[in-house]
């Protein structure tokens, strides 16, 4: 016979070994995110787009090859670099025109500059 208080100790002994390995497990995963170096990679990328954006004439068009899970857009003033459909993203805000449009095509961003 299993009395009240044994059933409650062991209740919240399952629920706190529950949450601890939760939280080990996203630890694991945001720890092996940071490894991979990616989110370093969007932010060089996302500032390197800024840079040729911002140095290029009028009536240019500029070609990114890049993985087909990526996205280059322009969000607001600024670049958002993501990588698959989930991802955040990095934004860069580099005070883009107006008179700039992205448009993809496969694994290739093409940016305007009119």
């Amino acid at each position: 016979m299993l009395n009240k208080r044994g059933f409650e100790l062991s209740w919240e002994f399952i629920f706190s070994l529950l949450f601890i390995i939760a939280i080990i497990v996203m630890m694991s995963i945001w720890v092996g995110g940071q490894s991979s170096g990616f989110g370093l990679q969007k932010q060089i990328l996302a500032k390197e787009i800024c840079i040729l954006i911002g140095s290029a004439d009028p009536s240019t068009e500029i070609i990114i090859e890049h993985d087909k899970k990526l996205t280059i857009e322009k969000k607001d003033s600024g670049i958002v670099v993501k990588k698959g459909e989930f991802d955040r993203g990095y934004f860069y805000d580099c005070y883009l025109r107006d008179n700039i449009e992205f448009s993809k095509k496969d694994d290739f961003t093409i940016i305007k500059i009119n």
